[in-house]
């Protein structure tokens, strides 16, 4: 990180996150997309106070748009309805549905002033998020409302556990993040 960004609080929220990013950086790296995964796609994450324990922004090549479209007509995501009320500034959303619980969800930001060139691409800015919930009412009563009212955000301990649950009932390989719940 840029000296100037570098405060106590930056490193408490960069320390926070890292569970989270474990858990979506895994799944994304196992989500198959008509061509590459979705983790292939992801160019640069964003260093800053937008790191949460629930997402992190980053950009990505735009082809990851068109990837994820194709894989929602094949069934393999939704679009998410409402999306933005709860993802300020985003362009779209889709949500993958291969289990009950624990799809990641890919928020777009392709607004112009939410790109940037990286490698001679204009890649936008990405909101990966995993949700506690497939069924959009669950989401919203379950998790988006009880986390209003607590004033908490959805735990990544909880998803980490939903996840590997689910694959195991999908019968996929093991969800595997590089970090262990003790």
């Amino acid at each position: 990180m840029p000296r100037e960004t570098a405060t106590p609080t930056c490193a408490r929220i960069v320390l926070r996150s890292w569970p989270v990013f474990f858990n979506i950086v895994t799944a994304m790296a196992s989500i198959q997309l008509p061509q590459k995964t979705a983790l292939d796609y992801f160019k640069e994450l964003i260093w800053d106070q937008t790191m949460a324990q629930d997402r992190f922004f980053a950009y990505a090549d735009p082809a990851l748009y068109d990837q994820v479209k194709l894989a929602a007509s094949h069934g393999e995501f939704d679009r998410e309805a409402g999306f933005a009320a709860f993802h300020a500034g985003a362009t779209d959303s889709y949500k993958q549905v291969q289990f009950g619980e624990a799809n990641v969800q890919l928020t777009f930001h392709a607004n112009a002033n939410d790109t940037k060139v990286i490698d001679g691409v204009t890649c936008i800015k990405m909101e990966p998020d995993i949700d506690y919930y497939k069924d959009l009412l669950a989401h919203g009563l379950l998790e988006v409302v009880v986390n209003g009212f607590s004033h908490s955000l959805t735990d990544p301990r909880q998803v980490y556990v939903l996840r590997w649950i689910a694959g195991r009932h999908a019968g996929v390989p093991e969800f595997n993040p590089p970090y262990t719940i003790v």
